[in-house]
């Protein structure tokens, strides 16, 4: 359920935000919680890219089981292919 909140936005941005919405064809509230939905998701990204990047060896221990997943997947399925990408 969508919560009510007042925000004040200048007003060059809440006509580009009008702008953006209406071409996206949605409701200025929809548009907004679609680019604040977005913003948050890449903010959440960067933040666990740089956490990655000051702890090499999780990535190392990820991909060692992102091989021993597929070896499983290749057993399981007896093809050898982990996804449709490997088919082509």
């Amino acid at each position: 359920m969508a919560e009510k909140v007042t925000l004040s936005l200048n007003a060059d941005t809440l006509a580009r935000a009008r702008v953006a919405a209406r071409h996206a064809g949605l409701s200025l509230s929809a548009w907004m919680d679609r680019v604040a939905r977005r913003e948050a998701l890449r903010d959440a990204a960067r933040r666990q890219d740089d956490w990655m990047a000051a702890n090499p060896g999780i990535r190392e221990e990820l991909d060692g089981f992102d091989r021993l997943a597929d070896r499983i997947e290749a057993d399981r399925t007896g093809s050898g292919w982990t996804d449709l990408s490997e088919a082509a």
